[in-house]
């Protein structure tokens, strides 16, 4: 059994630990409502050129996809890029896991289809975990922190969208954790590339007629990528917040343990010390009793 020393030891260290804890709950709260209102921020901008894509389809721009790389549709696919979207620090509960666990299995399901997977991993976090299983990536990014830009963005998937058109790849998927809402996040995984123009098209605004200029080709034709990489932007964005989120729930977690463990300590500590006082007091008057 600890002696009384030990267990106020252990109590002071309880108290510095829950201390930590609370401040970065604190912390990741702040970072949290901040990341929230950037996803607010981006998605109307990301709905807006949805729409106009949607308009476009219905305006004429119909072109073949030779004239639009990004549109074409591989008979066979041979080879896809796959962007693993993690944190560069833990102490966040499974928020990572929970990714790299969907990846693996996503990679495994695609190479039984005869599907080879090139792994683009975001954080350092899954660059451990494929450097600790022994596998290779075909790059790995730790840029990304908790304000992602678009430039970070787009310089990351400009190469990658470049080799689909080229046709080096024939896909392009991002396996990220969405946000739904402050209380439901979860993995979930967004296929880019390839796209059809049938994707740009709505079943209302494909009805309405405009006078576009210059022609929608030309328009669709910036469009796509910009569309394409404020996709994957909005992804970098909706998993940092995602990241924040569970890193409070984790350190509130902790911090309540925290509490209960020192509970539990002073409990035992003030039994242990109640104890002590009991048992000197019984050889006082022991003592007492003999030399009477």
């Amino acid at each position: 059994m600890a002696t009384a020393r030990e267990l106020k030891n252990k109590i002071r260290s309880v108290a510095n630990t829950k201390k930590i804890t609370r401040t970065m709950e604190m912390i990741s709260t702040a970072k949290a409502v901040v990341c929230k209102k950037r996803i607010e921020a981006t998605q109307p901008y990301g709905d807006k050129l949805a729409e106009i894509l949607r308009d476009l389809g219905g305006a004429g721009g119909r072109s073949e996809s030779g004239s639009f790389p990004l549109l074409r549709i591989p008979e066979q696919v041979h080879r896809e890029a796959l962007f693993i979207v993690t944190a560069n620090r833990g102490l966040c509960g499974g928020y990572n896991s929970n990714v790299l666990k969907m990846a693996e299995n996503f990679t495994v399901q695609r190479n039984s289809e005869g599907v080879e997977i090139d792994s683009y991993v975001v954080g350092k976090k899954g660059i451990t975990r494929f450097k600790y299983r022994g596998k290779e990536t075909a790059a790995s990014y730790t840029c990304f922190e908790d304000r992602p830009t678009f430039e970070e963005a787009e310089e990351v998937i400009s190469p990658v969208m470049a080799s689909f058109e080229k046709g080096e790849i024939d896909g392009l998927t991002v396996i990220f954790t969405h946000y739904e809402s402050a209380s439901r996040q979860k993995p979930v995984i967004r296929k880019l590339l390839p796209i059809s123009a049938d994707d740009s098209e709505g079943s209302s605004s494909s009805r309405r007629e405009f006078i576009l200029e210059p022609s929608p080709e030309l328009i669709l034709g910036r469009l796509l990528p910009l569309s394409l990489k404020m996709q994957f932007f909005q992804a970098l964005v909706e998993a940092a917040a995602c990241e924040q989120i569970a890193r409070r729930i984790a350190m509130k977690n902790a911090t309540d343990n925290a509490e209960e463990m020192s509970k539990t300590y002073t409990q035992l500590y003030n039994r242990t010390r109640q104890g002590a006082i009991t048992q000197e007091i019984l050889e006082v008057i022991a003592g007492a009793e003999v030399m009477s």
